[in-house]
């Protein structure tokens, strides 16, 4: 890696941040999600059930990742719309901007984690890499992603980041990746893509010409993939 690589282009969820040790705070950021908007959709005159806002979010949740599956995505706003029209509401502005507002807030009240060393690991590399942090987004705001990765330390470590609803396009496609080439202006073998999902990171990664490393925390083995990660690593320690 240290021979020709330029830039190091580094995935977010479960590979610097997690929920997964924490299962109690996924279950206080849904339930406190639920929790507010339903008073909020109650305030408004909107008769909406608990279960039916649950199952809303669920749903939602579930479609986002079947377009990151096929490498897509779309704004936070235009998100948000699509769960007024799974609660059956109109489609208002204000409300959309009042939602998403909710919405962020708990993500801000239960947030993820850092992995230990992840800090210490980024800026080390920063003294002789470029960095950038190419993740996919649930249903948060790029703004209160900016926020967060202010608030744990790491937003300024990263010469540029791109958030799949902020950018409109999401691993695996190679549009996401196209954007490092030529925001960086690199040839795609100085770049190197790091990250856990095999599919997502890895595929897509590899079908631009970057180079990668599979963070593989769960030991799972992928011995019939038609496509290989440069180095398969256990957690992103192993690469002091």
């Amino acid at each position: 890696m240290k021979l020709k690589t330029k830039l190091i282009s580094f995935d977010l969820w479960e590979t610097l941040i997690t929920d997964r040790p924490q299962g109690k705070k996924i279950n206080s950021r849904s339930v406190q999600r639920v929790k507010n908007l339903s008073l909020y959709l109650n305030n408004k005159g909107h008769n909406i059930s608990d279960n039916q806002i649950k199952k809303s979010l669920n749903i939602l949740s579930e479609k986002c990742t079947q377009d990151h599956n096929r490498g897509k995505d779309i704004d936070f706003h235009n998100r948000i719309g699509k769960l007024l029209e799974l609660l059956n509401l109109n489609q208002d502005d204000l409300i959309k901007n009042e939602i998403g507002d909710i919405l962020d807030s708990c993500f801000l009240r239960y947030p993820p984690k850092l992995f230990p060393k992840s800090i210490e690991l980024l800026k080390l590399l920063s003294k002789e890499y470029k960095l950038c942090l190419t993740s996919n987004t649930g249903i948060t705001s790029p703004k209160t992603y900016y926020k967060y990765l202010e608030i744990i330390g790491i937003k300024n470590l990263f010469d540029k980041i791109y958030l799949s609803n902020e950018v409109k396009v999401a691993k695996p496609s190679v549009k996401i990746f196209k954007l490092i080439i030529d925001d960086f202006k690199l040839d795609p073998d100085k770049v190197v893509h790091i990250g856990d999902n095999i599919f997502t990171d890895i595929f897509g990664a590899k079908k631009v010409g970057f180079r990668t490393i599979y963070v593989n925390k769960r030991k799972s083995v992928n011995n019939n993939l038609a496509f290989k990660p440069d180095n398969t690593i256990t957690d992103i320690s192993e690469l002091f």
